[in-house]
């Protein structure tokens, strides 16, 4: 059995070990081929067997000189879900542990998880995909994936489950089978246990040909989606264009861009088609986010809409800079006034704008502010609560160090 290239023999990795024949597997395989890397073990508590799994792991480890990370939880009946609760355990084990490396020399940080998924596992996620006829991006499993900027990589998905335990048995590897996975009440045991085991490899092998010519489909489907996504944001004459059914997979694809959202059902989906093609407006919350959906000058848009509280005094001789992109000069704003106070503008406040007076709200409207900066944009007081400069929105913007102001967005967001 061969690593896939993708594992570097220079870097540390941080592998995700459950003592099963597919973990234990990979453990060995990384040891044969000179790859530095800890273990990460959760005791879930859920069988009698947990205990010694974790006792032989532990052996196995001190015997090859191996760090491992553990973890104990025990399952609460609130919890419902017991899948989607082990899975957030292990995720969010695997994520603090990694962060862990980060504050190591570079030789001792992690390069990435990797995972023990098996061949067997990417045909059981085709299945279940199709059972569900959820919207996906990819069909069964990819050999990279990023989770909160953190790599995943799944090393052994060339390989059949049947083929690892062989491995292990062959090279005196110690592991143990998890008895629950013969258990038929959950859907992935049922496709393994009734149908996938059945299959022999030649049937095997036409079932991959079918997942590759499906996600080349996908590749092709997703690249069209692609195009239509600018700045992140859709424009609504197109999408108004559409089928249902293909704005609906826009859409899923549209979300892909924001993996922590996951409140957005068909029905609800086909809600946004009604009023983007009924020319209704829409400015909605995502349930349990700080995100909204919402269409502005001609785009449907997923966002935040900041909102901060900020007020600096600044006197002429200070040495207090900001950043605005104006096209202005210190004089111009400094000149009759000793001291300015700068502070989210109010939009009932009136500015000169375009040699006409307007109100604020207004001329957000005018230079297309977005949305989502309009409770945090800045203004230019005088200490007369006079209102004496608004910064202009330029979507594209070059800093030039002839700039007295250049407002930075990003550092008024920041602000608690």
């Amino acid at each position: 059995m061969k690593l896939k290239k993708i594992i570097k023999t220079n870097k540390k990795y941080l592998v995700g070990c459950s003592f099963g024949p597919d973990s234990m597997a990979l453990v060995s395989l990384l040891i044969e081929n000179n790859i530095s890397f800890d273990i990460a073990f959760i005791n879930y508590h859920l069988r009698d067997e947990s205990n010694y799994e974790e006792k032989e792991l532990l052996k196995f480890a001190k015997l090859h000189n191996l760090k491992v990370y553990k973890k104990e939880v025990f399952y609460k009946k609130e919890d419902k879900n017991i899948e989607s609760w082990a899975r957030n355990i292990r995720y969010d084990f695997f994520k603090e542990t990694f962060n862990l490396s980060k504050n190591r020399n570079k030789k001792e940080q992690y390069e990435a998880v990797l995972i023990a998924h098996n061949e067997d596992d990417l045909i059981e996620t085709y299945f279940l995909q199709k059972e569900r006829k959820s919207y996906v991006t990819f069909y069964g499993l990819k050999t990279l994936i990023y989770k909160e900027d953190i790599p995943y990589i799944r090393p052994l998905l060339s390989y059949r489950k049947k083929d690892l335990e062989i491995y292990c048995i062959k090279n005196n590897i110690p592991f143990n089978i998890d008895k629950s996975n013969f258990d038929n009440k959950y859907k992935r045991n049922k496709i393994r246990n009734e149908y996938l085991k059945n299959l022999n490899d030649k049937e095997i092998k036409i079932l991959l040909e079918e997942i590759k010519k499906e996600n080349k489909k996908k590749r092709e489907e997703n690249n069209s989606f692609k195009k239509m996504i600018k700045s992140n944001r859709l424009k609504v004459e197109k999408c108004k264009k559409m089928d249902i059914n293909d704005f609906i997979n826009l859409f899923y694809y549209y979300l892909s861009y924001f993996p922590f959202l996951k409140n957005f059902s068909k029905e609800k989906i086909n809600d946004i088609y009604l009023k983007l093609f009924l020319n209704k407006n829409i400015k909605e919350r995502i349930i349990n986010t700080p995100y909204y959906i919402f269409i502005e000058y001609g785009y449907l848009k997923i966002d935040k809409i900041y909102e901060s509280k900020y007020y600096f005094e600044v006197n002429k001789n200070g040495n207090k800079y900001f950043r605005f992109l104006v096209d202005t000069k210190y004089n111009e704003i400094f000149s009759n006034y000793d001291t300015i106070i700068i502070h989210p503008v109010s939009r009932d406040d009136f500015y000169s704008y375009k040699g006409k007076k307007k109100r604020v709200s207004k001329i957000f409207i005018d230079m297309k502010l977005p949305t989502s900066y309009r409770k945090i944009w800045p203004g230019v007081y005088s200490k007369k609560g006079e209102l004496i400069y608004l910064p202009r929105y330029m979507e594209k913007v070059r800093y030039t160090k002839k700039s007295f102001l250049v407002f930075d967005i990003e550092s008024l967001i920041k602000i608690e």
